[in-house]
C-alpha cells in the first residue's frame, strides 16, 4: 500500500507593524509520509528433480514470494516474515568482494542445538573449492552459489513436537546478469523447489520463502539439508522457521 502523505507546514506569522515591518517566520516543513509496505506474491510449485542424497520425491508448493527485510521478529525468533515457534538462522559474511565467505550463526532455539553447522561445497572442485563472498556493491553481499556450488546445513529436530509447518527462507537475489533464478532443497525425508525465475536479480535483497514442511520430521537428530540453485544466486541469510507443538 502507498505511504500516507505528510502534513503540510503551518504558515508563517505576519511581521509586526512599524516603520519597517519585520518579516514573518517561515512555516515548518510537513513531515514525510510513511513508506508503504511491500507486498508478497504467492509462488507456485516447482517440478525439477534434485541431485544429492536420497530420492528427490514430490515437490511441495512454495509459500509466498519475496518479502522485504524489515527486521521484525515474531515470538519464535523468525525474521523472514514466516511465523513459527522456533528458528534456526545464519548469515554469510566476508571481507570484501571475492574474499572467502564464512558463516555467522545468528539463532537456533530448537530443543536440540548439539547439531548446528552450515557450509558451502562444490561438486566441481572437490578439495580445492573456497566459498566466495560477492555482490557488495548492490547489496550487503553474500555467498555465491549456483551450478556445482551448494550449501549443506546440519541441524536436529530431536525434542520437537509434531511439526505443522517449516518455512525455508533466503535473503538475497539472483546473481545472473541475464535474469532471475530460483532455489531448491533436499533432505533424506523430502525435497522441493521454488518456481523457475522466482528469485529476482534486482536489488535490494528481499526474503524469498518456501514451504519445506515435507522435508522435515520431528525427532530427527541427523538432519542434513542441501540448498542449491540452477543459476547464480547470492545468499546473505538462510532461515528455517518451524511451527511445532
Amino acid at each position: 500500500s502507498s505511504g500516507s502523505s505528510g502534513s503540510s507546514g503551518s504558515s508563517g506569522s505576519s511581521g509586526s507593524s512599524g516603520s519597517s515591518g519585520s518579516s514573518g517566520s517561515s512555516g515548518s516543513s510537513g513531515s514525510s509520509g510513511d513508506a508503504g509496505s511491500s507486498s508478497s506474491a504467492d509462488a507456485g510449485a516447482g517440478d525439477a528433480s534434485l541431485p544429492g542424497p536420497g530420492d528427490g520425491g514430490g515437490l511441495g508448493p512454495a509459500d509466498g514470494g519475496p518479502k522485504a527485510d524489515a527486521g521484525a521478529v515474531n515470538p519464535g525468533g523468525c525474521i523472514s516474515g514466516a511465523v513459527g515457534t522456533h528458528a534456526a538462522r545464519f548469515r554469510w559474511a566476508g571481507n570484501g568482494p571475492g574474499s572467502t565467505a564464512y558463516v555467522q550463526y545468528e539463532v537456533n532455539n530448537l530443543p536440540d542445538t548439539s547439531r548446528w553447522r552450515a557450509g558451502a561445497f562444490s561438486r566441481g572442485s572437490i578439495g580445492s573449492y573456497k566459498p566466495t563472498f560477492e555482490d557488495t556493491f548492490l547489496g550487503a553481499g553474500g555467498l555465491a552459489i549456483g551450478g556445482t556450488v551448494f550449501m549443506d546445513v546440519e541441524l536436529s529436530t530431536a525434542g520437537l513436537g509434531p511439526i505443522q509447518k517449516v518455512t525455508l527462507a533466503i535473503l538475497g537475489r539472483s546473481y545472473s546478469t541475464t535474469g532471475s533464478s530460483s532455489f531448491s532443497w533436499l533432505t533424506f525425508d523430502g525435497a522441493g523447489a521454488t518456481p523457475s525465475g522466482s528469485v529476482s536479480n534486482v536489488a535490494p535483497y528481499v526474503w524469498y520463502r518456501a514451504d519445506a514442511t515435507s522435508a522435515f520430521r520431528p525427532g530427527n537428530s541427523g538432519v542434513l539439508l542441501r540448498i542449491e540453485a540452477p543459476s547464480a544466486l547470492v545468499v546473505n541469510r538462510v532461515e528455517l522457521c518451524f511451527q511445532a507443538n
